[in-house]
């Protein structure tokens, strides 16, 4: 049979001061807490209990530790002799002082590992930006301080246009006063984009040049941020080495991860974590490891030293999508086929003999409007700005061309030829001459839409 008999408070006394004696600190608590169940009116109990989880205060252990030790060390002055009383009171509170110092040092040491990691990114956020400076002066950029010269050329000539057709009213006005009050947005547009509005364009390189100026104001600024890092690592690396002065020797076997001068190494795993965008073992570092926490660091440290919506990164971010862009347009357009030489050689041609045909015919002709209509013609031709035109086959850009041009044409010519005749016959002014501009420019349309088709795919290769 099993004997279950109580031991003596003096039996398990004695076994309790062997242990602790011994080292075995394990037995010696187990034992104490059988003396406190059992015998809950005797100080030894709580009193070994301390010692045995304190390893006779020569170890250090954590704050929640301490809160329950706080406790039986309650229980423990309230049960001893008064003249026990001030020595119990005196080593539990050293004890409890020299842990404390510990948790400071390890306070510490996690703003060092802060200050560093804060450090580290301030120094990557200069690279960033550095590299940013850098690949934004590898593009090309142009000097221009005015944009839309086009759509300012094309707005004056429909507005002209319509000035003239004012002054010599007859039904071409039904045609005249829509493409007249188009002509007039476009003038008000360009003049209101480029000379009178908040944020009118400046040439890519004004305004690249404004923005390395802001890029190197913010690496100054994070410059004197890290020299303010450097003061705070040196006055806590100071205060680190006055927290383990005052710890006791027999401390330091158990809290060697504190006591390491391991901070910026520490810092630079976790930048590695979260640079490489491993969140989850970045969340984990930053919280065991440092004063910050993820969402800080992410939230609001982070953009405020490297940020990647910054004026100059949106510039290369456009430089970039404007490349890639270029490239689908370049793999979309139709590569110009031998063929297509010989029939704009053909067109051009049949160009030509128009022009001699009709110098043999030009009895139905106004020299007058037709010098107009030609100047205009040719003008509209080599104007023409294939970037906002069709330009995904060589054919599309000679038809887009073409017709731009003998609108153009027709309308100078029929404005003018009423402006003389007082008359306008449709199919005269709608079908015959319209067909005759067709004829003679679709030559020199050709010839100008290649060489600016040939012209955008180079561009558009970055060639």
């Amino acid at each position: 049979m099993k004997n279950t008999a109580k031991r003596t408070l003096k039996s398990l006394k004695e076994s309790a001061e062997n242990y602790l004696k011994e080292e075995n600190y394990t037995l010696s608590l187990s034992v104490c807490n059988q003396i406190k169940k059992e015998y809950p009116k005797n100080y030894f109990g709580y009193v070994g209990a301390i010692k045995s989880v304190t390893h006779n205060f020569k170890i250090y252990v954590p704050e929640d530790s301490i809160k329950m030790l706080k406790k039986d060390f309650e229980e423990a002055y309230n049960l001893s002799k008064k003249s026990e009383k001030e020595i119990l009171k005196k080593e539990f509170d050293e004890y409890v002082e020299d842990c404390l110092e510990v948790e400071s040092l390890k306070k510490t040491k996690k703003e060092l590992v802060s200050k560093h990691f804060i450090k580290g990114l301030c120094n990557d956020g200069i690279t960033y930006i550095n590299q940013n400076i850098n690949t934004a002066g590898t593009y090309n950029l142009n000097g221009k301080k005015i944009t839309n010269v086009y759509d300012l050329i094309k707005g004056l000539f429909l507005f002209s246009c319509l000035i003239f057709n004012l002054i010599h009213r007859n039904y071409l006005l039904l045609l005249t006063v829509p493409f007249g009050i188009f002509g007039i947005i476009t003038i008000y547009s360009f003049f209101s984009m480029n000379f009178f509005g908040k944020g009118k364009p400046k040439s890519e390189k004004e305004r690249l040049s404004i923005l390395v100026k802001e890029a190197n104001a913010k690496i100054d600024e994070l410059k004197v941020e890290i020299n303010k890092l450097d003061e705070s690592i040196s006055f806590y690396t100071e205060q680190k080495n006055n927290n383990i002065l005052k710890i006791p020797e027999s401390f330091l076997t158990g809290i060697e991860s504190y006591v390491n001068n391991d901070e910026e190494s520490i810092a630079s795993d976790i930048l590695n974590e979260f640079i490489s965008n491993n969140i989850s073992t970045f969340t984990y570092l930053i919280n065991e490891y440092t004063s910050l926490t993820a969402e800080e660091v992410l939230l609001k440290i982070k953009p405020s030293i490297k940020d990647e919506t910054s004026d100059l990164s949106k510039f290369i971010d456009g430089k970039l999508l404007e490349r890639k862009n270029g490239q689908n347009e370049v793999i979309l357009m139709k590569k110009v086929k031998p063929y297509s030489y010989v029939i704009i050689a053909f067109v051009s041609l049949i160009s030509l003999f128009s022009i001699i045909v009709l110098l043999y015919n030009f009895y139905e002709i106004n020299l007058t409007s037709f010098i107009c209509a030609v100047v205009v013609g040719n003008l509209s031709i080599f104007i023409y700005n294939i970037n906002t035109g069709k330009h995904g086959a060589l054919t599309d850009t000679i038809n887009d061309n073409l017709i731009s041009c003998v609108f153009n044409a027709t309308l100078v010519y029929d404005l003018v030829y009423t402006s003389i005749t007082n008359e306008l016959n449709f199919t005269y002014g709608f079908i015959q001459m319209p067909i005759t501009f067709v004829l003679i420019f679709m030559g020199l349309a050709s010839v100008v839409s290649l060489l600016k088709y040939n012209n955008l795919m180079t561009k558009l290769r970055g060639e």
